[in-house]
């Protein structure tokens, strides 16, 4: 045992370090990170960009006919919606307006129910043989206002006096009264 006792027991220490490789260059480092941001930047534009040039490229009404008219048919139906407060206006408005022809006048009814019973919102002018006559109304509710407006015109002929044209309210109507000319022919 004593040939035990006698070996020397030695320990070494190795030291162990470690050397990253940017840990000593930090300008390295540096490029290293905006190379990949701009890597990672280009990725995503490109994948957006593929996204938004496949969709516009694609065919737009796709390979069935049958898609290609809905969508039509529902544009055209929007659209009609969209125009429809004007034609129901110009639906009513066919019906404010009334011309009777007595054998010496010709008597223009305006019902002034469709501009707030208030005379003022009917203008009626003359320019040579052509009588026009504009109207205005004002709506308005609790988030918008709505504002009509129109214009019609009545041409005659040379025997029309729209220089004496009268103008008066009766109840709801205002009446504009357009004298005729008679010409006696004595043989």
């Amino acid at each position: 045992m004593e040939e035990n006792q006698n070996i020397e027991e030695t320990t070494t220490v190795i030291k162990e370090t470690s050397h990253p490789m940017c840990a000593n260059h930090p300008f390295m480092k540096s490029i290293i990170i905006g190379l990949l941001i701009f890597l990672g930047a280009f990725c995503a534009f490109y994948t957006v960009a593929d996204w938004h040039l496949k969709r516009m490229m694609r065919p737009v009404f796709g390979p069935d006919p049958a898609m290609a008219e809905k969508m039509i048919k529902k544009q055209m139906h929007d659209i009609d919606k969209m125009f429809a407060p004007e034609r129901g206006f110009a639906r009513k408005t066919a019906n404010i307006i009334h011309m009777e022809q007595t054998g010496k006048e010709y008597r223009v009814l305006i019902d002034l129910r469709a501009f707030d019973n208030n005379e003022n919102n009917v203008q009626v002018s003359a320019n040579g043989n052509i009588l026009t006559i504009n109207g205005r109304t004002i709506r308005k509710s609790k988030n918008d206002e709505q504002i009509s407006e129109f214009q019609q015109n009545y041409m005659f002929g040379d025997n029309v006096k729209l220089g004496d044209l009268t103008k008066e309210t009766n109840g709801n109507y205002y009446i504009v009264t357009i004298p005729i000319e008679t010409t006696d022919k004595e043989d």
